[in-house]
């Protein structure tokens, strides 16, 4: 099952969205996947990722094959994604799936003029059928949430990730909206789940650290090699001062 925290759910869904929207440019760079992570169009919620978390990610999603990282004759090096080989599913469940990456849980006419934008022209009948396809594979990829106050249609949502921050966010809107919730989780099942999620995050940190200090220890190695290498200018000084006094 894919697990993936909201920095590598954002990269592969522009992975998927840039794939079909502007395919001269994909497979993409790291730069155009900052760019793409961080626009404020089509984006819910807009993040403003910088590029050490981007570039963490990325190898996160690399090391689990999500990702391909292709080395050719261009200087910068390409990411894509391998989500239908390892899915096994066809174009329509991708462009719906690439959808709520992108923007969260969505209803099916809430989908229908996003999933156009990508190429695929359907019905909110259609879509609906989509859904329960993702649905019906396993693992299942989508799940329906419960139907909120004054809410007309239920929304989906992906299974490609946690959901600790959603739940408590769904929790927290019921309460507000001073109504019981049929749907609410207890704090001891919630608990593991946001404890797994923070131990995600603090794993993913870890990694990224230890990428800046070996970058920094380079640096200061490289300084050192520099100062070893050229130690005339500062003789030639001491001697001048020396003819002045």
């Amino acid at each position: 099952m894919i697990n993936l925290d909201q920095t590598q759910q954002r990269i592969l869904g522009v992975l998927l969205e840039k794939q079909r929207t502007v395919p001269d440019t994909y497979p993409m760079t790291e730069k155009s996947l900052i760019t793409g992570c961080n626009q404020s169009s089509n984006r819910d919620p807009v993040m403003s990722l910088r590029s050490f978390e981007v570039a963490g990610a990325l190898m996160s999603l690399h090391g689990s094959d999500i990702v391909l990282r292709i080395e050719g004759s261009s200087r910068a090096v390409k990411y894509r994604h391998k989500l239908d080989e390892i899915l096994g599913i066809g174009e329509s469940q991708l462009v719906v799936l690439a959808e709520l990456l992108l923007r969260g849980p969505q209803a099916p006419g809430a989908l229908k003029p996003r999933v156009a934008r990508l190429g695929l022209d359907a019905t909110g009948g259609e879509i609906e059928a989509v859904l329960h396809q993702l649905a019906n594979v396993s693992p299942a990829l989508v799940a329906k949430e419960p139907r909120r106050p004054r809410e007309r249609d239920h929304r989906w949502r992906h299974l490609l990730g946690d959901r600790c921050e959603e739940l408590l966010g769904s929790l927290e809107s019921d309460s507000l909206d001073g109504l019981p919730s049929r749907h609410a989780v207890s704090s001891s099942a919630a608990k593991p789940v946001e404890e797994d999620a923070v131990m995600q995050r603090l794993a993913d940190l870890e990694r990224r650290v230890a990428r800046l200090e070996q970058t920094l220890h380079a640096q200061v190695l490289d300084k050192q090699a520099l100062e070893v290498q050229d130690p005339e200018p500062k003789l030639n000084r001491s001697a001048d001062d020396l003819g002045d006094s």
